[in-house]
């Protein structure tokens, strides 16, 4: 098939089915709007209104479709401001391929505008990245990408696409797909038999085993395994913020996400209380583990690891059995391994349901003032209970960091399944209004909720007009607090309240910004209004902000384990 190399790089994009195509024009990047004009039919091209956007919202589209997200920026700033949703996605393993115009290669050197060494920026925060040369090579340097994408621990990736080769003519190309790259996991791979059956042998061995899940068995959609192996082994589970969703927080076998953010205490102590723990699909980073204190990583309680990534297999504790591999291929074989072993001796352990079930029930009759509080400024607890009240069970909620992350996580009942997303490998701020574009792209179906902060907002608000473009009916949250909440709760429990370079003017009308960009735009400081809101915005066909005055953090401390302990309550 002859053409120019952007029209290679467009059908290389048709022949791995991708729909939607997130970006900003800029100079260098014409020759490849050109091709995808000619493409309109079957490839949906997203204008956003910043590159940092624009990846932000091929990463949550990626992580609902199950399908690569790809996004795209022009040569100089456009590809510098990639960046924060390439670091992203590359750390939470989601798949996203970045394409890159760049200036000529004949002018290299030469101080031509926007010259930048694009390979050089983007080596740190991608899983594989590429310059392309010459136009014949394109087909099989993008076949890589995906392949890099998808495979193994999937990533970002980014290809660099200079003017000149995108002008360039092909002769005939070697046009095609790897029908398993289109989606993720790509060529699943499993463990060791072996090491399932010692895995198995220790789990029987123990008598308080604990699961921790983490992103991995969400990408792997190994919800239904992971279930089953908390009921054969009556083993409660926790699961890193990435892990939402790796088993529904409704089962009662289910202590919600541990660790040091968004964790309720009784879930940390059941974590420390383990003598195994089966970490899956979970890196076992500072924050799951409270700063490998959950559990110790004195070798003073069982290991087991199961992770796609040979390179995280005792990388934070000493590991008495790695399983290599695809988590839901791993959880397969050790539930046949279980079952080989035990025959049909394992029943259920009534006593340990009682036991999880208690302390849940327990803490969640101690939140239930701060739930059902008609305080002003509304409390966040009052908040998240206004959304356990009205959100189907098929929501999408996309939460920023910040405020919403500590809520979310200890309140919002998430069923199994990828519903709820929150960037937790770098914390940014400003992911969760882009995002909630990829969302709906990806499931049209399902009403899709953003949930921010006052300071996400400042940092995000002009895709309010892409929303609004789109004809989106979205529904976006505001935690509005007048400060950086997180910040300033930090100075006000480590700095002695020395409060600088935090707070914002409490004038701000956010709902009215949000009606200017063309949606329904909501002020709510009764607490008592946040349902009716909420139902009206979900019932609505047009894009709704819904501006909620909160509580700060500084007077009503989220579930963050360190803070619970710096102001002497509970955990």
């Amino acid at each position: 098939m002859a053409g120019t190399g952007a029209q290679t790089v467009v059908e290389m994009l048709q022949a791995y089915g991708v729909r939607h195509v997130f970006g900003v024009p800029g100079d260098t990047s014409m020759p490849l709007y050109e091709a995808l004009y000619h493409a309109r039919a079957t490839i949906q091209h997203i204008m956003a209104r910043d590159e940092r956007a624009a990846a932000f919202m091929a990463d949550v589209y990626a992580r609902l479709s199950g399908r690569p997200g790809v996004c795209e920026a022009p040569s100089g700033a456009g590809a510098s401001y990639l960046l924060p949703g390439l670091a992203e996605a590359n750390a939470s393993s989601i798949p996203l391929i970045a394409l890159t115009s760049d200036i000529p290669l004949s002018g290299e050197g030469r101080h031509v505008l926007t010259e930048l060494d694009q390979a050089a920026l983007f080596r740190a925060v991608t899983r594989w990245c590429a310059v392309v040369k010459r136009a014949d090579k394109i087909p099989e340097t993008m076949r890589k990408a995906f392949r890099m994408a998808t495979t193994g621990r999937g990533g970002a990736v980014q290809i660099t696409l200079p003017h000149d080769v995108l002008l360039e003519d092909v002769g005939p190309a070697a046009v095609y797909a790897e029908p398993a790259c289109q989606a993720y996991p790509a060529y699943r791979t499993r463990p060791e038999p072996t090491a399932a059956a010692e895995a198995a042998r220790l789990l029987l061995k123990a008598q308080r085993p604990v699961i921790v899940a983490g992103g991995g068995v969400v990408i792997s959609r190994a919800w239904d395994e992971l279930t089953a192996l908390a009921e054969l082994l009556t083993a409660p589970v926790g699961t890193s913020i990435n892990g939402l969703g790796s088993i529904a927080a409704t089962h009662p076998l289910s202590l919600g996400v541990v660790g040091g953010n968004g964790a309720r205490p009784y879930a940390n102590r059941v974590v420390a209380e383990a003598d195994l723990v089966l970490f899956v699909g979970c890196k076992a980073d500072s924050v799951t583990t409270n700063n490998w204190t959950l559990p110790p990583a004195d070798g003073s309680v069982t290991v087991i690891q199961v992770d796609v990534d040979p390179a995280e297999i005792g990388n934070a504790y000493p590991t008495a059995v790695g399983l290599v591999g695809d988590a839901r291929l791993a959880l397969i074989d050790l539930l046949e391994a279980l079952r080989a072993q035990a025959g049909d001796v394992l029943r259920p352990k009534r006593e340990r349901l009682a036991e999880i079930e208690g302390m849940a029930a327990a803490w969640w009759a101690a939140q239930a003032g701060k739930m059902h509080s008609a305080a002003q400024p509304i409390k966040p607890q009052r908040v998240m209970q206004a959304l356990r009240q009205v959100l189907p069970p098929q929501t999408v909620i996309v939460a920023d960091a910040g405020t919403p992350t500590p809520f979310t996580a200890a309140f919002y009942p998430t069923p199994a399944g990828r519903q709820v997303i929150i960037p937790r490998a770098l914390g940014g701020l400003g992911y969760a209004l882009p995002g909630v574009v990829g969302a709906k792209l990806a499931r049209p179906e399902a009403p899709v909720v953003g949930l921010m902060g006052d300071g996400s907002f400042g940092m995000s608000a002009g895709e309010m007009e892409t929303i609004a473009r789109l004809g989106l009916p979205v529904t976006l949250l505001q935690f509005n607090n007048g400060t950086f909440g997180w910040i300033k709760a930090l100075q006000h429990l480590f700095y002695e309240g020395h409060y600088f370079s935090v707070d914002f003017r409490a004038e701000t009308d956010h709902a009215a910004i949000a009606q200017g960009f063309g949606l329904r735009g909501v002020r709510v400081d009764d607490p008592a209004a946040l349902e009716p809101v909420l139902r009206e915005a979900l019932r609505s066909e047009q894009a709704t902000f819904i501006d909620v005055i909160t509580e700060p953090e500084v007077t009503e401390l989220p579930p963050v384990d360190k803070w619970l302990r710096a102001a002497g309550m509970e955990v």
